[in-house]
């Protein structure tokens, strides 16, 4: 069964692969640009910041669009727009004209994703979910890691890269128009409100949010970070890939611990890792290029687990039907964060220099630590056997609710499912 599956999506995941090469490539190139070219680290937060207005956007809005167009139509209007945005970039430097494109390529990559998971969501059998998540989570975040190494191979000085980043995400379309895979038909999601998540978790809530904040900060500053500190524009590339690749090779041991110990504890501990890297971070910027690579290879694996951490301790308090719009909301706050990140890190770093990246987000994962030890201490305790398994997951920052229908605890009739949270949150005993 998973071999016909996974050839008949082959074509789909392919293009999400090609998709994200562009997409992890443009979004580093625009940082190290602006970094080149003299703007403000304060401008370069806000301009970058624009994506993630566009991909809440999108999440909230492009279901709709989905829906009355269908799949493949939206597929390829949405990569048009998205390689139009990137070569827009290569045409001007404005930091105006920039935040513009920045949340037009957020709007449209968020759609992108909706289609590609909603997809894979409908035309994978249940038997099989577990197993074709993880070779989702392992394409995008393979492909989001090795965009980022693209940004040696030119000068990020010329509009060359910028066309490279354009053709990849035109490129994205054609495995999609060729497929003969039938589209499927989109399902709604719900969402539960900010406050009914919180009674649900406050501290997987707390941490989708400052996950948001330090992801945010890291994608869109991290190369604003090693560009001050003296890096080439090679070594950028490969300083923000060992964290994306640091990611996925670490996330699956963090999680199966959390699995074995109870996860509120787990989740601690990881944010602590976070500071305490952070600050080694901070402390060794001025050593060797590939002291720093081996440091953020680890932070990376410590940091984008912490939002797959919070999914699985938000799904160990709420009942089997109430996790897709969970998650829909959770998914949210983190998009929250992830505007917050880099604005406020951004002027932290005008202010104090590029060691005020990780120094903020150090204070946001400490932060982290010490709610998760006063939940540990007022909050319901769960026993480790009660626990839910954990679930790999895609990097927060180029996913939506969709993915969460691969899952296998989830079922399929929750994609239709209306979530009253007023009525569920009185339901419980919390």
């Amino acid at each position: 069964m998973m071999v016909p599956t996974l050839a008949s999506l082959a074509a789909l995941l392919i293009s999400v692969g090609i998709l994200l090469l562009g997409g992890g490539l443009l979004g580093t190139l625009l940082s190290v640009r602006m970094g080149v070219e003299g703007v403000s680290a304060t401008v370069i937060g806000m301009v970058m910041a624009c994506y993630s207005v566009g991909f809440v956007l999108g999440t909230l809005f492009c279901d709709r669009i989905i829906q009355k167009v269908g799949h493949i139509r939206v597929f390829a209007a949405l990569a048009a727009v998205a390689a139009c945005a990137a070569l827009a970039h290569g045409l001007y430097v404005d930091p105006w004209l920039w935040a513009g494109m920045r949340v037009m390529f957020g709007f449209a990559i968020s759609g992108l994703y909706m289609v590609a998971e909603s997809w894979l969501n409908d035309r994978t059998p249940r038997e099989i979910r577990g197993r074709m998540l993880g070779i989702y989570v392992v394409v995008t975040s393979a492909a989001l890691g090795s965009g980022q190494f693209v940004l040696g191979l030119g000068d990020v000085n010329t509009h060359h890269l910028f066309s490279v980043a354009a053709m990849l995400l035109a490129a994205a379309l054609i495995p999609v128009a060729l497929a003969r895979v039938p589209s499927p038909e989109l399902q709604a999601t719900g969402r539960v409100t900010l406050r009914a998540l919180y009674r649900i978790s406050p501290l997987a809530t707390i941490t989708a949010l400052g996950a948001g904040i330090t992801n945010g900060a890291f994608f869109f500053l991290g190369p604003v970070y090693a560009v001050e500190v003296g890096f080439s524009a090679g070594e950028v590339g490969t300083f923000m890939g060992s964290a994306v690749l640091g990611g996925l090779f670490l996330q699956y041991l963090i999680g199966r611990l959390s699995d074995w110990y109870d996860r509120r504890r787990v989740v601690m501990a990881t944010a602590l890792l976070v500071s305490l890297v952070s600050v080694g971070l901070v402390m060794l910027q001025d050593q060797p290029v590939w002291t720093v690579i081996v440091l953020v290879i680890f932070w990376g694996g410590t940091n984008f687990t912490m939002y797959a951490l919070s999914l699985a301790l938000a799904h160990d308090f709420m009942a089997p039907e109430e996790r897709v719009p969970a998650s829909a909301t959770l998914l949210l706050v983190h998009g929250i964060g992830m505007i917050i990140g880099p604005l406020a890190l951004s002027g932290l770093m005008d202010a104090i220099g590029a060691h005020g990246l990780f120094l903020g987000i150090a204070v946001v994962a400490a932060l982290i630590a010490l709610f998760g030890g006063y939940r540990d201490r007022v909050g319901e305790r769960i026993e480790v056997e009660a626990q839910e398994r954990y679930q790999v997951s895609p990097q927060a920052t180029h996913s939506t609710p969709y993915w969460t229908g691969l899952d296998p605890a989830s079922d399929d009739a929750q994609l239709e499912f209306e979530f009253e949270f007023a009525e569920q949150v009185d339901d419980h005993d919390w």
